[in-house]
């Protein structure tokens, strides 16, 4: 067999596998297709559903972040925040090689003073 003969029928095989695997993606794309409309009606209705999920869970309110922001705004805690604020505006403006570090920890330290002290346990206890 000569070298032509052969490129011929390797031509012919490497034709014949692309045809057969044309063949085999488009029966799975059908196969999807039709497999597909049915999956599409079942995720309108899980979509539905958790829109009633997603609006139950919007009413819910943790009680603790709640009072976190309560005690870090507060009166007793101001001063901490206040000095981390300056801090920050410190660091952001001038370019100081610095960290809030210490400050966030002493606003942290407060808030959960704050927040142990407050009523969220007393609720929790009754």
């Amino acid at each position: 067999m000569s070298e032509l003969e052969f490129d011929d029928e390797v031509d012919a095989e490497e034709e014949e596998e692309e045809e057969v695997a044309d063949e085999e993606a488009e029966e799975e794309e059908a196969a999807n297709e039709g497999a597909g409309g049915e999956e599409d009606d079942d995720d309108d209705d899980d979509e539905d559903d958790d829109d009633d999920d997603e609006d139950d869970e919007e009413d819910l309110v943790d009680p603790l972040v709640t009072e976190r922001e309560r005690c870090i705004n507060s009166f007793d805690c101001h001063g901490f925040r206040h000095a981390l604020e300056a801090c920050n505006a410190r660091v952001k403006d001038e370019g100081i090689q610095e960290n809030c570090t210490p400050e966030f920890f002493d606003l942290l330290e407060c808030r959960d003073k704050c927040v142990a002290h407050g009523d969220i346990f007393k609720t929790l206890l009754k």
